[in-house]
């Protein structure tokens, strides 16, 4: 359902192709949701043939067509209603949390690899979060720019402050995910430590007596 107000979002600035919009939802929107080609081109025909989203061919270079899409009044409406609304929070699902859980069958060098890649993965993101905020604030971001176009000066701000928001909030997730892994790190390191140190000596002649399976 949110990629219908994804596509409705991104039209709300400018008209664009199946293909634009694949490119941004890799990009830009991709922050926030993703979605694959086999699922933006019908939902683009299901949007059309409700009436919210409007299609015209547009002829690119000297045979090759494509169909750009602009939002309705009808789908502007809908796109008011749903921003509108409460927030909507999915299930929780958290693959990376899930593994660690059961990686207490692997070995202490396959967590530890698994905790680098988390770290590094969240320095990626937040680096590239930075990069694309730095973009929109500074307006050298072609997109927002567009969007920016023919609106008051107080309208023009409120749409920098949504972005800044939102991608500070990322930056600050990725931030706790590093710290995060960081401190996990240290802690698979000090059981590391504790588990290889000699245990306490034992009375001469005594042996261990095996314990029960439970």
């Amino acid at each position: 359902m949110a990629l219908r107000y994804a596509i409705l979002g991104y039209l709300s600035t400018a008209p664009g192709s199946g293909y634009d919009l694949s490119q941004q939802l890799d990009g830009g929107l991709g922050w926030f949701w993703s979605a694959s080609h086999s699922q933006i081109y019908p939902e683009l025909r299901r949007l059309e043939s409700a009436g919210l989203i409007v299609g015209s061919p547009m002829t690119v270079g000297e045979k090759l067509e494509k169909r750009v899409y602009s939002i309705t009044e009808d789908g502007f409406a809908e796109l008011i209603a749903w921003a509108s609304q409460l927030p909507i929070y999915r299930p929780n699902r958290d693959p990376e949390r899930l593994q660690l859980i059961f990686s207490d069958v692997a070995g202490v060098d396959e967590i530890r690899r698994h905790l680098l890649a988390h770290r590094e993965h969240f320095e990626r993101r937040r680096d590239q979060l930075r990069g694309t905020l730095d973009r929109m604030l500074a307006r050298r971001h072609e997109r927002i720019e567009r969007r920016l176009e023919g609106r008051s000066e107080a309208q023009q701000q409120l749409t920098l402050l949504l972005r800044d928001l939102a991608y500070s909030g990322d930056i600050e997730r990725a931030e706790h995910e590093i710290a995060w892994a960081q401190d996990a790190l240290a802690r698979l390191d000090e059981y590391e430590r504790g588990a290889a140190a000699p245990s306490g000596p034992t009375r001469r002649g005594s042996r261990a007596r095996p314990s029960r399976a439970h």
